[in-house]
């Protein structure tokens, strides 16, 4: 599928959220539970997010592009992680910023985190469409798998 400026647009407003969370300024807040368990939250987040970016990287391999359309020469995956979640990809960045936001016990990051969150929901949404027209059985798959998360 041919790259437009909108498929361009999504990676660098990625980047640029990315770059948010980097650089703003921690404002602290106090855990609602003790440390110790917020700490052990917030490494048990960023390990599974990490382990969920891993997984789906080495899945997908050639076929990866940070842009929401498929190469040419892609397939479908839907076995390993992606028989769980359609996006692993997108869960595993923000499972681990969420954490990354507890263990450092910031506010500002905690809500770049969740404005990731809200940023690839949307995106998912456009790559999506374009899945769906790429793949006949696109449609099918989605409606068996969970968005960012495993369906029950």
């Amino acid at each position: 599928m041919p790259l437009k400026m909108l498929d361009y647009l999504w990676v660098i407003g990625q980047g640029l959220l990315f770059t948010i969370y980097l650089i703003v300024p921690s404002m602290a807040y106090h855990p609602f539970m003790p440390l110790g368990l917020n700490s052990a939250i917030a490494w048990t987040l960023m390990l599974i997010g990490l382990g969920l970016v891993l997984w789906a990287l080495v899945q997908m391999g050639r076929i990866l592009s940070p842009f929401p359309k498929p190469k040419k020469k892609a397939h479908l995956i839907r076995d390993g992680v992606f028989a769980l979640m359609r996006h692993p990809i997108y869960t595993g960045i923000f499972l681990v910023a969420l954490g990354l936001s507890l263990e450092g016990q910031s506010a500002s990051r905690l809500l770049v985190a969740l404005l990731i969150l809200l940023f690839f929901y949307f995106k998912s949404r456009y790559e999506e469409r374009n899945l769906r027209s790429f793949f006949s059985d696109y449609q099918a798959y989605a409606s068996q798998t969970g968005r960012f998360f495993p369906k029950f």
